[in-house]
């Protein structure tokens, strides 16, 4: 497997915990890991970025055209960093309304072959009692719509072990829900 993906947001969305998720499913899987993480003002509401690259790749940031993934889990991130995706790449937003989202971007994305899921994964999170946990909400949706090329089980064990105690349940759940929804959207 080489994967390079881009996890894009604000300060409090996760970002950080979320790669760590994937730099910990590469170390089960025995892939080379890089990464690097940009951080604009990230406190609360401030941009962060990070770049994970699964596989042997030389250099810890994904060159603009070539990442396999886009997670935004803020729709304006998209727009900052939907240029990092490659033709035929994936790209999971964490909105409520893809009707929302700027129609000509996605005519621009639909001409790369690059597929658009909007999924509201902070209401799912916010409806079942963790706000915190949207990031893990998507990362479960992208997986249940058959997308991607991860596997549940690895990716659950890797939850499984980065929760902190208190919090391991309701993410656990939340994940699951992401998945069952992902696999609904196959439809």
């Amino acid at each position: 497997m080489k994967t390079q993906i881009i996890l894009a947001g604000v300060g409090g969305q996760g970002i950080l915990f979320s790669s760590r998720i994937f730099s910990e499913l590469g170390l089960k899987l025995g892939l080379e890991i890089t990464g690097a993480e940009t951080h604009g003002m990230s406190q609360r509401g401030g941009s962060v970025v990070a770049h994970m690259k699964l596989g042997g790749f030389q250099s810890p940031t994904v060159r603009g055209g070539t990442a396999d993934i886009l997670y935004s889990f803020e729709e304006k991130e998209t727009y900052r960093n939907v240029h990092f995706l490659k033709n035929g790449s994936l790209c999971f937003v964490n909105m409520a309304d893809k009707d929302r989202f700027n129609q000509k971007i996605l005519q621009h994305l639909e001409k790369k072959d690059i597929v658009f899921h909007a999924f509201d994964a902070t209401g799912i999170a916010l409806e079942m009692g963790s706000v915190r946990a949207a990031n893990i909400s998507l990362i479960g949706f992208s997986l249940g719509t058959g997308l991607t090329s991860f596997d549940y089980k690895d990716l659950k064990d890797v939850l499984r072990r980065l929760s902190r105690k208190a919090d391991l349940d309701l993410n656990l759940k939340i994940f699951d829900t992401g998945v069952e929804l992902g696999k609904k959207s196959r439809n």
